[in-house]
């Protein structure tokens, strides 16, 4: 398996990006400012979105910010359980770019159940977050010691536009300062 990412086969999966709980995420702020970049590299390599929420009466809708961007794209999916693989749709492409919230709870649990299910996953490290940062820290080298791929954004919008032309790449690379 190769762990070059194909965007032609790629999709994006938002875990649980919800008002309520973001509020109470360390660095929500920064992490939604890296969902927004996020949506914008899909929109450039047209890579479909997929969001998950969990229990929507208790933490709240979907972040505005998120649905705003996506528009009528995307697909959401609501549980009251906490893994959200079993809601994702079964046929998703082979290349999955991961983020959301809470890193050692449902983004953990849709990591490991999309891997078993045969996906290469890209967790975005700059794109998830929780409420306390030692869950955070302790999931994140948890995930490297099982060998999922724990990398950034920027990485993977490389990694995307890796043989983009010039207009392409000055919308995936942040300016220069």
């Amino acid at each position: 398996m190769s762990w070059r990412i194909d965007g032609r086969k790629a999709a994006i999966v938002l875990v649980d990006v919800q008002e309520r709980l973001a509020a109470a995420v360390i660095g929500a702020e920064a992490i939604l400012a890296k969902m927004d970049r996020l949506l914008e590299m899909g929109k450039l390599f047209s890579i479909p979105v997929h969001l998950t929420e969990l229990a929507p009466q208790r933490l709240g809708p979907i972040s505005s910010s998120i649905l705003q961007k996506i528009g009528n794209g995307g697909s959401r999916a609501t549980r009251n359980f906490l893994s959200p693989s079993s809601v994702l749709p079964k046929d998703l492409p082979q290349f999955l770019l991961v983020a959301g919230m809470e890193t050692h709870a449902a983004v953990r649990q849709a990591i490991y159940d999309l891997r078993e299910r045969g996906h290469a996953v890209y967790l975005l490290a700059d794109a998830v977050g929780s409420r306390n940062a030692f869950d955070h820290q302790v999931a994140l080298d948890e995930m490297r010691q099982d060998r999922i791929v724990v990398t950034t954004l920027e990485a993977a919008a490389c990694e995307l536009g890796a043989e983009a032309e010039e207009p392409l790449l000055d919308k995936l690379l942040p300016p220069l300062s």
